[in-house]
């Protein structure tokens, strides 16, 4: 199927999650551009019912167009703006999540960093590589 084609087949709720999901990522993006994480992480657990209507749906969803999106505004979305947007729209009180960032060494020395979000044991999103990578610190929720 061409991406044509794959658009065609979006529905209106798709295309609202696509849209939705693209603007707090640049909002967040912005933000950790302008003040340091953790005023940024304060400042959205304010405004997270906001967040939790703009980006409502099943989660599997709300975390395939936080994906999607971010895959097409390279430059703003990075693994730790896509966690950040991730927590928003899926935490809650009853529902702590945990926002991870990991270093590694890549082969040449280089240091690489990669954050990702967890459910308990289960990672949420960024999860694809995050067990190469040793935790360097860990955010409870926004919710916590």
């Amino acid at each position: 199927m061409n991406r044509f084609t794959r658009w065609l087949s979006l529905t209106a709720s798709d295309w609202r999650l696509l849209i939705a999901a693209s603007l707090v990522q640049v909002l967040t993006a912005f933000g950790l551009r302008t003040m340091s994480l953790p005023t940024l992480r304060r400042g959205a657990a304010r405004l997270r019912l906001l967040a939790h209507f703009i980006l409502r749906g099943p989660e599997a969803r709300v975390i395939w167009a936080i994906e999607a999106s971010g895959r097409r505004l390279a430059g703003v979305s990075t693994c730790l703006v896509r966690a950040i947007v991730a927590d928003l729209a899926l935490g809650s009180p009853e529902r702590p999540l945990r926002l991870t960032v990991g270093v590694r060494y890549e082969p040449g020395g280089r240091l690489q960093s990669h954050a990702w979000l967890a459910d308990r044991d289960r990672i949420v999103i960024g999860g694809s590589t995050a067990d190469q990578y040793a935790p360097l610190t860990v955010w409870d929720s926004l919710f916590a």
